[in-house]
């Protein structure tokens, strides 16, 4: 669905048109999706509550600013809101692994992965995202463009780990000291 969009999105610049439809609907999309992620890789009901919330909370956040200016401005507010959730999840997802210990190995599950992909990539743009309104056009292409690119090829090759990799052990077997 990203390569899609990006593929699209390049299109369009090499076109000299906007891409707000499909890139806000594409935040819709990757928003409601990792929150169904880290609703079924979390274990606490109360934080799965919490992602219910979130979700529904997101939505309506996100139709109202794409009723109001979604087909001719980016929705950097919902990006915004979309990258401090995810952000805590992935925090929180780690503490849960640290608390609750169900493998030897972390990073031989996919989700740990999935996760850190995630958590480089929205880490790694979240605070130049921060400041993407007051940058002109050229600079937000110059700066934001090419650091944006960087952290997609990082998530990319994390997300390629986790794809690839075998489950040959049980999912959330308990892990007993003997």
């Amino acid at each position: 669905m990203s390569l899609l969009v990006d593929l699209y999105g390049l299109y369009n610049l090499l076109q000299n048109r906007g891409n707000y439809l499909t890139f806000n609907i594409f935040i819709l999309l990757e928003t409601l999706s990792l929150y169904i992620y880290f609703y079924q890789i979390l274990f606490q009901k109360y934080i799965k509550r919490i992602i219910i919330g979130l979700l529904v909370f997101f939505i309506a956040y996100w139709s109202l600013k794409f009723i109001k200016s979604g087909q001719t401005l980016a929705l950097y507010s919902c990006l915004k809101v979309e990258n401090i959730s995810i952000l805590i999840l992935a925090i929180y997802f780690y503490y849960e692994q640290i608390i609750k210990i169900n493998s030897v190995f972390i990073y031989r599950e996919p989700r740990f992965w999935v996760v850190s992909a995630y958590l480089i990539y929205l880490a790694g743009t979240f605070f130049l995202l921060l400041y993407l309104p007051f940058f002109s056009p050229q600079d937000r292409l110059k700066f934001y463009g090419v650091l944006n690119s960087i952290f997609i090829i990082i998530r990319t090759i994390l997300l390629s780990i986790a794809m690839f990799m075998k489950t040959n052990h049980p999912i959330r077997q308990k892990f007993k000291l003997t």
